[in-house]
């Protein structure tokens, strides 16, 4: 059974409407592709057309607008100044204290555990050695003046030898030292001068 269109006078000079059957079937095309799929749709990328490299590096609608952009390194911060060095303390009071404290020790008016603020661990053994080793002083108290001479010299920073010249009775004798400085003291480590743990009497 075919359907008919509706009878209508044809215009004039036309040919009669046709049966809808005597139409051709409609088929379906494929429309193309007109965009690129994006990233997470499936494909080989073979539609996708290469950028040329000129293409990346210039900008195109109003970014041609804007200045290129740079990288610019984070601020460096200065570096701070090490603190100013301490002063030295002055060594020459604590040499002439030092071997005046050693004529007393020697004369049995100071104990020798008094320098051992002043001196070196190793340097108190060996004096507490010998001033025990020793006879018995006398107990004269050397004089005021008997440090005669005090000679200083400061080889190096936080270094002093020291030469001193004493009296006991009516001989003279001289004595070297070796102070270092030890936060920010004055310690001696070396000492000359006493043979068999006394001085020239």
């Amino acid at each position: 059974m075919s359907v008919l269109t509706p009878e209508v006078a044809p215009a004039p000079g036309r040919p009669p409407l046709r049966p809808v059957d005597d139409q051709p079937a409609l088929t379906l095309l494929p429309l193309p592709v007109s965009q690129p799929p994006y990233d997470d749709e499936p494909g080989d990328g073979r539609h996708l057309r290469p950028v040329p490299a000129a293409d990346r590096r210039t900008p195109v609608g109003p970014l041609r607008a804007l200045a290129p952009l740079r990288l610019v390194p984070p601020p460096v911060e200065p570096t701070p100044a090490p603190p100013p060095a301490r002063p030295e303390p002055p060594v020459r009071p604590v040499a002439h204290a030092l071997v005046q404290g050693l004529l007393e020790v020697l004369a049995g008016l100071r104990p020798v555990s008094q320098l051992k603020r002043r001196t070196s661990i190793e340097l108190y053994d060996e004096l507490e050695e010998r001033v025990h080793a020793q006879r018995r002083p006398s107990g004269r108290r050397p004089p005021t003046g008997a440090v005669q001479s005090l000679h200083v010299q400061q080889p190096a920073a936080g270094v002093a030898e020291v030469c001193a010249t004493v009296r006991r009775g009516p001989r003279v004798a001289a004595v070297a030292l070796r102070l270092e400085l030890l936060d920010q003291r004055w310690c001696c480590t070396s000492l000359a001068g006493l043979p068999g743990g006394q001085l020239p009497a």
